[in-house]
């Protein structure tokens, strides 16, 4: 650091710093997108559950039948009759009171990996801070609405498989085999989504104690978010100021931002603490396509020169947008949902790229005559590709650009 600069930014104020542990391990911050302020804070939560492996919470969430003006009852009678009509009579009624008088929240993770978040407070020139475990999206589930609606649908579906029974007897039958996978094929399989999903369910929902804002319980917890004299601590503040500034902001490891939360959320902070290459590679890996420009300005810190350079390495050229590579979308060993490998899905993509060299519009049922994939993983390499037009085609998500080619 230029000591010019040291001499121009005087300190104002020194105020200390602690760090308490008491709740290190057990503190989330809980988010409600879909809610007005306050709006939970303020409601009655009749029941909680967690699961502490996969970080999930469930909330039950009480809801004001008594105002005639926000609730229907009429509505509100037939959902819980039709819900508790299907339950068999030692199974517990999902609505006591007839009513549809509760909504349920469940969590999802907003990051991957929480390590360099903290949650602080402010009091007495102090500053304490408290390590988070999680950060979590609550989201409105209705799984009890979609079982009510699953008898109907089947009713539908089986009405109108007799009805085609009826017409056509003889109807030609495509039979599909599972492949043979290699063992590090089916090792890669299982660390899929739908594996970790799996799990998830898997795990037993934990009953707990809600305690609300304002409770004494509450109150003493959060007494604990200040750093007690006994706990253990380290002072080492023998350090130069590029290895005090990496102990405030740590870089996390690589694999923290590949990692998928349930949206693919990628933290564009974090990606500004990777080496130029990581942050081109990740921004691609994200936004699959991308002019110049664009890139530019996200990166504007960095030089053209150095962006162009370590973008040919991860990304292709296409009518004058960057594409990020098909080995980076479908690494080495790995399977695509249909069970395709990756060097397959690789090929298909890069002809799919090809093609978008020689015309601006594709044809996707012209694209399927040629390339043996299934129409899903076609539709799939479109979707993340570009955008459809009607009675032109499929065209890449950014416009052509010709004067960059012709640079």
């Amino acid at each position: 650091m230029d000591t010019t600069e040291v001499d121009d930014d005087p300190i104002v104020k020194e105020i200390p710093v602690f760090l308490s542990k008491a709740l290190a391990d057990n503190l989330f911050i809980i988010q409600y997108p879909a809610h007005v302020k306050d709006g939970c804070a303020n409601s009655t939560i009749s029941k909680t559950s967690i699961k502490p492996e996969n970080q999930k919470i469930r909330l039950e969430v009480d809801v004001d039948t008594s105002n005639n003006y926000s609730y229907d009852h009429t509505m509100g009678k037939q959902l819980a009759s039709d819900v508790n009509g299907k339950l068999g009579n030692d199974d517990e009624r999902i609505f006591e009171s007839g009513l549809m008088d509760k909504i349920v929240l469940t969590s999802e993770r907003t990051l991957s990996d929480c390590s360099n978040f903290a949650v602080g407070i402010f009091q007495d020139d102090e500053l304490h801070l408290t390590p988070l475990k999680a950060m979590l999206h609550m989201k409105l589930q209705c799984d009890y609405l979609d079982e009510n609606e699953k008898p109907v649908r089947d009713r539908t579906r089986s009405t109108g498989e007799d009805d085609d029974e009826e017409e056509d007897n003889a109807t030609p039958v495509k039979v599909t085999f599972a492949r043979h996978l290699p063992d590090n094929l089916k090792k890669l399989q299982e660390q899929s989504f739908q594996h970790h999903s799996k799990k998830s369910q898997e795990e037993p929902w934990m009953h707990t104690s809600y305690a609300p804002v304002y409770d004494i319980q509450a109150e003493s917890t959060r007494m604990e978010m200040f750093y007690q004299s006994n706990e253990d601590s380290i002072n080492n503040l023998n350090l130069d100021e590029k290895n005090y500034l990496r102990l405030l902001v740590p870089q996390l490891p690589n694999e923290c931002y590949l990692q998928s939360t349930s949206e693919d959320q990628i933290n564009l902070h974090h990606i500004m603490t990777l080496p130029l290459l990581d942050q081109i590679r990740t921004i691609m890996k994200q936004v699959r396509v991308i002019s110049f420009a664009k890139l530019c300005d996200i990166l504007s810190d960095h030089d053209t020169t150095m962006i162009l350079k370590y973008l040919q390495q991860v990304a292709m050229l296409v009518q004058g947008n960057w594409v990020v590579n098909s080995e980076l979308i479908y690494p080495k060993d790995t399977l695509s949902p249909q069970s395709s490998t990756s060097e397959f899905m690789c090929k298909a993509r890069d002809y799919i790229l090809l093609s978008f060299t020689e015309q601006q519009f594709l044809n996707r049922n012209t694209i399927l005559s040629v390339i043996k994939l299934t129409p899903e993983e076609i539709n799939e390499i479109f979707v993340e590709l570009g955008i459809y037009e009607l009675e032109k085609g499929w065209r890449l998500k950014e416009p052509p650009n010709w004067n960059f080619c012709n640079r």
